[in-house]
């Protein structure tokens, strides 16, 4: 499969990586393992070793390096073996891959194409979990389908109203009635749009009142990360806005952060967060909040594993593009291109 390589992907969250545990995953089909060493460092090199091939990952972090326990090679953050048990002589190819990873928003971030080509500012902006501003919420899911499935997922909100109808898009038909404003930007999408005369649920009913305006907005940047924004605002606010985004702060402001990384060709990971502005939410509604964000995401999940299963039974069946696609259609053509450079 031609996977994109030089870009940053999310390998876990950061808190999921405790000192001198290796970790092994996936990411593009090849195995990695990650650890942090004593000093709080972390390192990521391909998870086999270049002896018996056994997985990395299963070894012992000793200070700066990892000692593979099969037989005991040891390894620096470099990838190549400093000690081979009972041999003076180490050969020069004694050397496994090294990626360059980096922790940043409370993810970590794995480079998979050319280290020299590495550039930390390129991780997309996001929210860290222990933000004082901001009460959130994080997790996980494992799909079994194509990175491009959940990518098309979320750039296409118009499914809120159907696939979410009693969660997320409760009473909100304008999800698939109304489209959103788009405009290209560095390896992604900004989309916008207002749903006017919404009547909020739940908390936010007792909070903000019979009625409010939504202003609705994220970024998608290449693989999958979503960094969407929601503001509830009073009534009437979207057209004295004229239809462009408000200046003035919303009554509630809603955090969604999602990041969507291929672990191989028909298996995903999607890692998301939930949350609102500390001033706006308390502790157990963030709970409550959060619980039905993770009942609408398992929602996605049946549904697109669904797809997956049934497009492997026809794969050259074309879908039928709508009007809703533009997001899906315009990212895809860009992901194509990328595909096409090279990756050295």
């Amino acid at each position: 499969m031609n996977y994109v390589r030089n870009t940053w992907y999310v390998a876990g969250w950061a808190q999921d990586f405790e000192l001198n545990k290796p970790v092994s995953i996936a990411i593009l089909g090849e195995p990695v393992v990650i650890w942090r060493n004593s000093e709080n460092a972390l390192a990521a090199l391909e998870n086999r070793c270049v002896h018996r091939l056994a997985p990395l990952s299963l070894g012992r972090c000793e200070g700066q390096k990892l000692r593979c326990m099969y037989h005991g090679l040891l390894y620096d953050r470099t990838g190549a073996v400093t000690e081979i048990p009972g041999q003076d002589l180490i050969p020069p190819n004694a050397k496994v891959r090294a990626y360059p990873v980096r922790e940043k928003h409370s993810w970590v971030w794995v480079w998979m194409g050319d280290a020299a080509k590495a550039d930390r500012a390129a991780i997309p902006p996001s929210l860290a979990l222990d933000d004082p501003g901001y009460r959130l919420k994080a997790g996980q899911l494992d799909y079994t389908a194509h990175y491009l499935l959940i990518d098309d997922n979320l750039l296409d909100l118009s499914h809120l109203s159907f696939a979410h109808e009693k969660t997320l898009g409760l009473d909100m038909p304008q999800w698939a009635d109304q489209r959103p404003r788009l405009a290209p930007i560095e390896r992604g999408l900004h989309f916008e749009r207002w749903l006017a005369d919404h009547p909020p649920r739940g908390f936010m009913k007792k909070t903000l009142g019979e009625r409010v305006d939504v202003f609705n907005r994220y970024d998608f940047v290449f693989p999958g990360i979503f960094l969407q924004r929601t503001g509830f605002y009073p009534p009437g606010t979207a057209q004295a806005s004229g239809g462009q985004a408000p200046e003035a702060a919303p009554l509630f402001w809603r955090i969604d952060e999602q990041a969507v990384t291929p672990i191989g060709p028909r298996a995903s990971r999607y890692f998301y967060a939930a949350g609102a502005r500390t001033d706006d939410i308390e502790p157990d509604r963030l709970e409550r909040l959060f619980a039905v964000t993770e009942v609408a995401f398992n929602e996605d999940k049946t549904l697109i594993e669904a797809q997956q299963k049934l497009i492997d039974l026809d794969p050259e069946r074309r879908m039928l593009p709508t009007s809703l696609d533009a997001g899906p259609t315009q990212f895809r053509k860009m992901v194509d291109g990328l595909a096409r450079q090279p990756a050295g």
